[in-house]
């Protein structure tokens, strides 16, 4: 059969609607028409296409073997446009999105950067917001919806999802006049014996290094406490005290008044990994470049 005159999509739609309803009233109700509007437009769509698509009784509306075929057709219909839709959208948004990253600074100042580098290479018109955050706000703005994930040691809320990224060791930047030996360690018995460097409380190393102090009975109280690594770098390379950080953010290239030391017995490590709000799909831009974070991390 070839219809003489194009099927309004809007027409269809609404057919759609009373096909999969109890009643014209409760589809009527649901596309905000009137239940004779609806009706006329059914008996426009069937004399379109020249045969009954509903059985009308006073108590129901049922379909006709031709409405049942027509059915079909328009779901399978709508789904292709909508799948359709769908990756046009993922185009355009891998075009001219937006993406938010709420990040701990020491992972924006070393795993993040080269990422971005090679993300952009693909994508240059996607912006990229990233927040600087302590753990409690790096949940927090996922919570809220105002990132689109983050990059930090595992948070405690349940409700996050987290996926590790890399394991990384905590080491001590020790002035040689504390340790005039050359060594490659240091006990953290022995870490407490010097006056220490260490990061804010909102911070999760801060967390690492009490939780290991309260289980050997050690107390490590900072002589300087500050909110940026840099800063205890710097104080380290003018002898205050020993600063105790994550391996990532020690500089290749250290003052000779100073060295790297491995905090040992008990060794201490921290997970670090991409945290997301399982309950909120990521963008196709977000996605893709937690997918980078993801890649790099197994290579």
């Amino acid at each position: 059969m070839e219809l003489k005159v194009g099927i309004n999509y809007r027409l269809l739609h609404n057919f759609l609607e009373v096909a999969q309803a109890p009643s014209f009233r409760d589809a009527s109700d649901k596309i905000h028409r009137s239940t004779s509007v609806v009706s006329a437009q059914i008996k426009q769509l069937e004399l379109q296409i020249g045969a009954r698509l509903f059985h009308r009784t006073t108590r129901s509306v049922t379909l006709t073997p031709e409405g049942e075929l027509l059915l079909q057709a328009a779901r399978s219909g709508f789904r292709t446009i909508e799948s359709g839709l769908r990756q046009l959208q993922e185009t355009l948004d891998l075009r001219v999105g937006r993406i938010a990253v709420a990040s701990s600074p020491i992972m924006a100042a070393t795993f993040l950067p080269p990422l971005l580098a090679a993300f952009e290479a693909h994508y240059p018109s996607i912006r990229i917001l990233v927040r600087e955050l302590t753990p409690a706000e790096i949940a927090n703005s996922l919570n809220h919806g105002d990132a689109d994930f983050g990059l930090g040691p595992r948070p405690d809320g349940k409700e996050f999802s987290f996926q590790p990224l890399l394991q990384e060791d905590i080491m001590a930047l020790v002035p040689k006049k504390f340790k005039p030996l050359v060594c490659d360690t240091i006990s953290l018995r022995e870490l407490s014996r010097i006056p220490t460097l260490q990061l804010s409380q909102a911070t999760a190393l801060r967390s690492v290094l009490q939780q290991a102090s309260r289980k050997h009975s050690i107390e490590l109280t900072p002589k300087y406490e500050c909110t940026q690594a840099q800063t205890l770098i710097a104080m380290a390379h003018e002898e205050l005290g020993a600063a105790i950080l994550p391996m990532s953010i020690i500089p290749n290239r250290l003052d000779k008044r100073v060295q790297a030391l491995r905090i040992v017995q008990p060794s201490l490590r921290r997970p670090v990994g991409l945290i997301t709000w399982p309950q909120r799909s990521l963008s196709p831009a977000a996605a893709r470049l937690a997918e980078l974070c993801l890649q790099r991390a197994k290579s």
